[in-house]
């Protein structure tokens, strides 16, 4: 997931010239929502074995809890690149070897390392994305992020107990096809945004404490690594689904953060037993203060304060006797917003030429639904996921997107001689506010309605390390207006880890 960027930088500037529509926008965005909602009512026959054990738990973010037979080798938010690879019971090997990593185990170092409490991941990951149809204009572009992590286990290195620290970087560079050609609010490219330059991302704390039952979580920490956020989003490439929802880094747009950026923050996650968990975090409200400096300034903002909530139910015998996760949270933000439409003079902002009225504090709820719908043998991780997102924040005055929705299908193992690769589908809308529009319209603007994204993509993976991702993406009333020609993006996204 990257820090969320937009061809709406400022709504008050004037749409685009009229086009024709290339593709019939209320056709479009119902055949995508409607597809969502067949296969999610039809895609889980009954007549399937239940789960045994726990196949294909993986590592998550930093300090999370595992989250039951989820897909393998899922993507990082942010990164475009693999997960760092778990040892289990079942698979007592070296942690590293030429399967998992480009450049394997370095004649066994990097396991030794590995066994004293030190690991070093390397990432890169592109996207090469165009647009032959649609948009405010037609062309291609290229984008990328690389990924240097260190991490510590401090219990083997300094003898602190069930102790780990991380650092995180980052190195973006490529041009942004959402904001040069097609004019859309989400971008198309999920590895873009955040400043194109190198960048300290996280420098983390994490401790687990009273066998387990509960984890804190303290440093520089980029927020939405703990919250709004699903090991199936980022089988996709678009921003409006990979990573987190979009709505909040549009209605909070310096007051969240998610990778490459990152604030002061403090994180605590209580597990009272293995299937439940409730977490709260308290981050700077500033972000822009402390990702200055390629996220070196370690000074404070002065916007308030974020604080998120969530609690998670992850059954391993959800609904259908399968795996899911299934989470409702909400987040507080103390700060300062702009008024959508109104100025401090009480005027319209689109022609008063007065600065926007200021806000109290925002604030929004959430609802994410992760359930395996169907699996083709007990002990493994083939099968149909399926995904829903809800985000709401209805104060419309002080929101750009009040609400949003989205929903996926992924299949993996859709072919049998490719039991890694991954088919997946997936729509996402996110509505904009009627106090907007009105505000637009009275100033003679084209008001803004909703925009949708609808997604298909095959991953190819073809080691551990290594894979490529072909994707198609149909962009539907780009940035909510209906003059601006629906787009066409095909391309793909590759990752490696060396």
């Amino acid at each position: 997931m990257s820090f969320r960027t937009s061809a709406l930088a400022d709504s008050a500037q004037p749409p685009p010239t009229p086009h024709g529509h290339v593709l019939s926008t209320r056709a479009a965005r119902l055949l995508g929502w409607g597809a969502a909602i067949t296969l999610l009512c039809t895609g889980s026959p009954p007549t399937f074995a239940q789960q045994q054990g726990e196949p294909g738990q993986t590592q998550g973010s930093f300090g999370a809890p595992q989250d039951p037979g989820t897909i393998t080798t899922p993507i990082e938010p942010g990164t475009g690149v693999t997960e760092t690879p778990v040892t289990t019971p079942a698979q007592p090997t070296a942690k590293y070897s030429s399967e998992t990593n480009l450049t394997g185990d370095w004649g066994g170092l990097r396991n030794k390392l590995s066994d004293e409490g030190f690991e070093m991941t390397l990432g890169y990951a592109m996207e090469f994305m165009g647009n032959p149809v649609g948009g405010e204009s037609q062309g291609s572009t290229y984008v990328h992020n690389v990924l240097l992590e260190l991490d510590f286990d401090l219990e083997k290195l300094i003898n602190l107990p069930n102790s780990s620290f991380r650092i995180r970087g980052s190195q973006r560079s490529g041009n942004s096809l959402t904001n040069r050609h097609i004019g859309n609010a989400f971008s198309v490219q999920q590895l873009y945004g955040g400043g194109q330059t190198w960048r300290l991302v996280e420098v983390e704390m994490d401790h687990d404490l009273f066998d387990g039952k509960l984890n804190l979580a303290y440093g520089r920490l980029a927020a939405t690594n703990d919250f709004l956020t699903s090991p199936l989003y980022c089988q996709f490439v678009s921003n409006a689904i990979c990573g987190q929802p979009a709505a909040p880094f549009f209605n909070m747009p310096e007051g969240i953060t998610a990778y490459p950026e990152a604030t002061w923050g403090v994180r605590a996650r209580v597990q009272p037993i293995e299937e439940t968990y409730l977490q709260v975090g308290v981050y700077d409200g500033d972000p822009r203060q402390g990702n200055s400096n390629g996220g070196t300034n370690f000074t404070f903002g002065d916007n308030g304060v974020l604080i998120l909530t969530e609690a998670g139910y992850k059954p391993k015998e959800g609904l259908l006797g399968l795996p899911a996760a299934y989470k409702i949270g909400g987040y507080y933000h103390t700060g300062h917003f702009n008024d959508v439409g109104k100025s401090q003079g009480g005027g319209n902002v689109f022609d008063s030429g007065e600065p926007a009225r200021r806000h109290d504090d925002n604030a929004g709820v959430y609802t994410l639904l992760d359930q395996m719908l169907y699996r083709e043998k007990s002990d493994d991780t083939r099968g149909l996921y399926g995904f829903f997102v809800f985000v709401a924040a209805p104060d419309e005055d002080k929101n750009t997107l009040p609400y949003f929705v989205s929903g996926g299908l992924i299949y993996e193992g859709l072919l049998e001689s490719r039991p890694k690769d991954k088919a997946a589908f997936a729509v996402a809308s996110g509505f904009y506010s009627n106090d907007l529009r009105d505000a637009q319209r009275d100033a003679g603007q084209r008001g803004q309605y909703a925009e949708t994204i609808l997604e298909v993509n095959y991953q190819v993976q073809f080691t551990q390390y290594f894979y490529v991702r072909p994707d198609v993406q149909v962009v539907i009333d780009p940035s909510g207006y209906d003059n601006i020609d629906n787009a066409l993006v095909l391309g793909f996204e590759a990752g490696i880890v060396f």
